[in-house]
C-alpha cells in the first residue's frame, strides 16, 4: 500500500495450461475483473472488495508466471553479473531483491580476500545452491496458488492446524540467511568452464 492508500496486488489464477501474455492479452481488462470477482467472491480476505475497487484502465494483465533460467555461469574472464542478471525468481517468492544484495554482498567479500578470478568462483559456489532452492520453492509455490473453490475452502480448513503444527526451523533458511562479513573468503570450489559449441 502506498502512502496515499493505492494498494497494488496480483492474482494467479487457476488454468489448465499457463497463458502467454498474447493470449492473456486477447481478454479485456473487464473481462478479466469479472472473472476475478467470481473467483474471489467467497474468499474470507479483502480480495474480493479490491478487485471491486480496481478500475478496468488499471489493471495489468501479464500472463501466466515465468521463471527465467538461472545462468549457468555467472563470470568469464574479468567480467562478472549478480541479481536478476544471474538468478531471477518468480515474483511470488519475495525474495529477488535479498538474494541481489546477498549476492552483491558475497561479491564484495570474495573481492576483498581473493584475486578475481577466485572471487568470482568463491562467490558462485556461496551463492548458487541457495537462489536454485528459493527459485525452487517459488515454483512449487506458483502451483500451489491456483486452488479452486473445493480446494480453498479445504485449504481454509486446514491452515490453522499446519500453521500450528509448522515448524519455523524448517523454513528458516530462507529469512535468517546470515553472511559473516568478517569471515575470510577461501576458493573451495573450481568456477564452471564457459564452452560453447556447434551442433
Amino acid at each position: 500500500m502506498s502512502d496515499e492508500g493505492q494498494i497494488s496486488w496480483f492474482a494467479n489464477l487457476p488454468h489448465r495450461d499457463p497463458l502467454t501474455l498474447a493470449q492473456a492479452s486477447e481478454v479485456s481488462p473487464e473481462e478479466w475483473l469479472r472473472v476475478l470477482r467470481n473467483a474471489f467472491a467467497a474468499d474470507r480476505t479483502s480480495a474480493a472488495a479490491i478487485i471491486a475497487a480496481t478500475s478496468p484502465a488499471d489493471l495489468m494483465v501479464i500472463g501466466g508466471p515465468e521463471i527465467m533460467p538461472t545462468a549457468p555461469v555467472w563470470s568469464h574472464g574479468r567480467s562478472v553479473i549478480v541479481g536478476d542478471a544471474a538468478h531471477v525468481p518468480s515474483a511470488s517468492s519475495g525474495q529477488g531483491t535479498s538474494m541481489a544484495i546477498e549476492s552483491a554482498i558475497e561479491l564484495a567479500r570474495c573481492l576483498r580476500d581473493l584475486p578475481y578470478a577466485q572471487a568470482f568462483a568463491a562467490y558462485e559456489t556461496l551463492q548458487r545452491d541457495r537462489v536454485t532452492r528459493m527459485i525452487r520453492l517459488a515454483a512449487r509455490t506458483n502451483s500451489h496458488k491456483a486452488a479452486g473453490p473445493l480446494a480453498r475452502r479445504v485449504r481454509d480448513l486446514i491452515m490453522p492446524m499446519a500453521m500450528k503444527l509448522a515448524k519455523p526451523e524448517k523454513t528458516a533458511w530462507q529469512y535468517n540467511h546470515h553472511i559473516d562479513w568478517d569471515a575470510p573468503a577461501t576458493n573451495t570450489v573450481t568456477r564452471p568452464t564457459l564452452t560453447s559449441g556447434r551442433v
